[in-house]
C-alpha cells in the first residue's frame, strides 16, 4: 500500500520485496533460495509482473547457492560462524549482541534459537514420515489379508490379481509381486 500514491499510474510504482527467512525448507525441494512468481489463474504460462518480488530462504541449508555476501548474512541468521571481513556483518553482529543484552529489547528478540526451531521441525517431519510409513504398512497388510482371504475361498489367482489392481490401484507388476511375495 505504501508503494502507491493516490492516482499514481500503476506502471510507475516502485518495486517491492517480500522476504521470508525460514529455518526449514518450506517447499521441500532442497533449494536454499526460492523466487516466487505470480501467475494468472487459467493461464499458468503467463507471469503477472507487478513489481513485487517474493523471496524465500532456507537459512539452515548448507548448499551456498547465493552470492557470498548474502550467504554470510544467512550464516549470521543461522548462528553459524562467519568471518569478520565484511563491515555490514560486523555491524550486524554488534547490533544483535546489543539487542540480546538490552533488557527492554530482549522481550522483543526471538526467544527460541534457530537450533531449537530446527529440532522442532525435524520432529514434525519425523512424525509425518512415520505416519506415511504407517499408512504404507497398513496398506500392505490389507493387501496381504485380501489375498489370504480370497485364496482361502478358492478364488483363481487371475481374479485376485484383477481385484488387487482395481481396489488398490496397482499395476500388473505390483499385483504380481504381492501375489508371489506372501
Amino acid at each position: 500500500m505504501d508503494c502507491y500514491e493516490k492516482g499514481q499510474n500503476y506502471a510507475t510504482a516502485d518495486n517491492s520485496y517480500v522476504i521470508f527467512f525460514c529455518c526449514f525448507d518450506p517447499f521441500g525441494f532442497g533449494d536454499q533460495e526460492y523466487q516466487i512468481e505470480r501467475l494468472i489463474k487459467g493461464h499458468p504460462d503467463t507471469a503477472y509482473v507487478d513489481g513485487e518480488q517474493t523471496l524465500v530462504f532456507d537459512v539452515t541449508s548448507l548448499r551456498q547457492e547465493v552470492n557470498p555476501k548474502l550467504q554470510q548474512f544467512l550464516d549470521v541468521i543461522a548462528n553459524r560462524q562467519v568471518g569478520d571481513d565484511d563491515d555490514f556483518i560486523v555491524q550486524l553482529e554488534k547490533r544483535i549482541t546489543f539487542v540480546k543484552q538490552n533488557r527492554k529489547w530482549r522481550r522483543e528478540y526471538m526467544q527460541r534459537s534457530l537450533y531449537e526451531m530446527d529440532i522442532e521441525n525435524s520432529i514434525a517431519l519425523a512424525k509425518e514420515q512415520g505416519l506415511s510409513q504407517g499408512k504404507a504398512e497398513e496398506r500392505t497388510r490389507g493387501i496381504h489379508n485380501l489375498i489370504y482371504s480370497l485364496e482361502r475361498l478358492g478364488t483363481p489367482k487371475a481374479t485376485i490379481k484383477q481385484n488387487l489392481m482395481e481396489l488398490y490401484q496397482l499395476s500388473s507388476k505390483e499385483a504380481e509381486f504381492f501375489l508371489t511375495d506372501k
